[in-house]
């Protein structure tokens, strides 16, 4: 085995124009499988088999020709990378050859071959003339210029060229789709006796490796893979692009159903939403309405979706919309995933989807900017997807959600974003002139809280920051104040902020001064046993503030006797002349009670308690039970200077 994945080539066409016979005759392998296939002479499930080409394997997934079996069509078409369309040179292009063109294009699929089969059947002469016919169908569709070969399973005319063009699609066809991890959507689940679960898909974004953890969604199961199996050889892993057989561990065939996928673990998200864009068909009957129901057939599963428009009421047939798909359970898609839309009565296609965001948020914004995002999404954007998630989320936004978003990898959107952002920690990022507008708004904001209050030394952090909140996430502000502080542009403290250069005494005019100095003076004459805050304050006028000023600055220290309800406060001078008394009355290791430290410092039970709280706060002093000791080497209580 090669570690290149085969070409993944889905055999599509209208029913009995040959599709399973030539493909039989192509590899040797006989892909009707079920008795009643057999007996009909019709294919009704997905068929598979596949040829080694010096150039490269080809795994042919015949795909059944009959109208009522459109879904195993789009399943076989998953994953695939190009098509072998079939046309029976007796009739022509029938309704489902179109049909299944239209879907091969809604899944994305643009390179393949034209087989026109039982070429032999063809009177002499007229070659030419269906070439034409021919030539025309495929006018406009992705097909339009690709090789067309006449052939005939019976004669083996025409074989020769078709190998010759298979090897050369091989070599041209686009490569298999990038996505964030292995997604493996299973078509079939079995048994095998002595080998237990077998599912099989063909695998898409990452390689499906022997031994490891594996997780099916959207039911979150974890399996571990036993085995890995291309072409019926065990492989150690299975590269992107190839049919896979994996042997699962830990669970029975009956829990493991046709739909799901085998995923790797943290790799994709399940949901009950997906906003997609939805391409309608010229040939739809009618315009697709809000509100309708939809089936939606994408990888090896179909589920029914409400459909919620955005910015529209109504798309009509030939027109492109948005919309969003809520489901009655949950779902697993990724970003780019292509999906076929059905109306269930009367079961017709109507066009097809991309998923542009497979587990959206609730809007919260405006419409009108969810909208521009998903058209940013659609269009492959990344400057404008990436602009789009700053503004919803504040100017922070997340890496891994930018990356989802637009089918890269982290290292690819900061390269392809270039300098132009900043990492704020973990995932998010955020543009640099976000990040500087952000700073300057923020230094503007604590002084105007100066401004407004010049004789507050601190700013409320929670004022700030709320002041801020609408244009700028918490993220983003954390980031900014942290830089601010560390580059000495701000002063934190607690829950406080204030810009270096701010002095509150320098608003205070010299009458204000002064009758700072005189309240500051009260309380450091009144030591241990202080006067009311009320008691040295006047009515209508800035002695409250005053009080503030001192506290801030840590000349005053406001206390709480809690047993009380009342808020007291001490001139830290007094504080530190209580320290020094204790000290010399109780010189450690001695101990002292609540009682006895009243006495030593002359004070009352109404003051002594919230002091030695705080005290104990501080570490000056230590708490053993009911009693207390001066903590060695202990230091005052620290302030800053008027």
């Amino acid at each position: 085995m090669t570690d290149r994945a085969p070409l993944s080539l889905v055999v599509i066409g209208h029913v009995n124009h040959g599709k399973t016979a030539l493909v039989r005759t192509l590899t040797g392998i006989e892909t009707d499988r079920l008795k009643e296939e057999i007996a009909r002479g019709l294919s009704i499930t997905l068929g598979f088999a596949w040829r080694d080409y010096p150039a490269g394997g080809v795994d042919f997934i015949d795909a059944p020709g009959h109208e009522d079996f459109i879904r195993a069509m789009a399943m076989g078409a998953t994953g695939a990378r190009a098509v072998l369309l079939v046309v029976a040179a007796n009739e022509g292009f029938g309704r489902q050859t179109r049909e299944h063109l239209r879907i091969a294009a809604l899944l994305g699929l643009a390179a393949g071959i034209v087989a026109v089969t039982k070429s032999d059947l063809l009177a002499d002469g007229a070659e030419a003339d269906l070439r034409e016919r021919i030539a025309a169908e495929l006018d406009g569709t992705f097909l339009a210029g690709e090789p067309v070969v006449f052939c005939s399973a019976l004669t083996g005319a025409g074989l020769d060229d078709l190998h010759g063009q298979l090897q050369a699609l091989s070599a041209r066809s686009p490569p298999p789709d990038r996505l964030p991890g292995a997604w493996l959507p299973l078509d079939r689940v079995f048994s095998i006796a002595g080998a237990g679960t077998v599912a099989t898909g063909t695998l898409q974004g990452g390689r499906l490796t022997s031994g490891e953890a594996a997780v099916l969604e959207p039911s979150g199961r974890t399996v571990v893979i036993r085995q890995v199996q291309i072409h019926g050889h065990a492989v150690d892993a299975a590269p992107p692009g190839a049919r896979v057989a994996a042997g699962l561990r830990g669970i029975s065939a009956d829990e493991v159903h046709a739909g799901e996928v085998l995923c790797a673990p943290g790799a994709y998200e399940a949901s009950l939403v997906a906003d997609v864009a939805v391409t309608l068909a010229p040939e739809c009957l009618r315009p697709l309405k809000a509100n309708e129901e939809v089936r939606v057939m994408w990888g090896a599963r179909q589920d029914i979706a409400k459909v919620r428009l955005i910015g529209a009421n109504a798309i009509p047939p030939g027109a492109r919309g948005l919309a969003r798909l809520r489901f009655a359970a949950p779902i697993i898609a990724y970003a780019g995933q292509r999906a076929i839309l059905r109306r269930p009565s009367p079961a017709e296609t109507i066009g097809g989807a991309v998923v542009l965001d497979p587990a959206p948020a609730p809007v919260r914004r405006r419409l009108d900017d969810h909208r521009a995002l998903l058209d940013a999404v659609f269009g492959g954007d990344l400057d404008q997807v990436a602009a789009q998630l700053a503004l919803r989320r504040g100017g922070a936004l997340s890496l891994a959600e930018v990356a989802r978003l637009s089918r890269l990898s982290a290292e690819e959107v900061l390269d392809r974003l270039g300098g132009g952002f900043e990492p704020l920690g973990a995932d998010l990022i955020a543009a640099r002139a976000t990040v500087a507008e952000t700073r300057r708004a923020y230094l503007a904001a604590v002084a105007e809280a100066h401004r407004k209050a010049p004789a507050r030394a601190w700013a409320q952090l929670s004022s700030i920051r709320g002041g801020l909140a609408r244009a700028a996430s918490r993220d983003l502000l954390a980031h900014v104040e942290r830089r601010l502080a560390a580059e000495g542009e701000i002063r934190l403290e607690a829950a406080r902020v204030a810009l270096p250069g701010h002095d509150p005494l320098a608003a205070l005019s010299p009458a204000g001064l002064a009758r700072l100095r005189l309240i500051e003076a009260a309380f450091r004459d009144g030591g241990m046993n202080p006067p009311a805050v009320a008691a040295v304050t006047e009515p209508d006028t800035d002695d409250q503030a005053l009080i503030g000023l001192l506290i801030e600055s840590g000349r005053l220290v406001s206390l709480r006797n809690v047993a009380l309800r009342q808020d007291l406060a001490f001139h830290a001078q007094a504080l530190d002349d209580a320290v020094a008394a204790l000290g010399a009355a109780f010189p450690p290791p001695i101990m002292f009670t609540t009682s006895e430290a009243r006495e030593a410092l002359a004070s009352s039970r109404k003051f002594i308690v919230p002091v030695l709280e705080f005290l104990d706060t501080r570490g000056v002093t230590l708490r053993q039970g009911d009693a207390r000791q001066v903590v060695e080497n202990s230091f005052g209580v620290p302030r800053n200077p008027l």
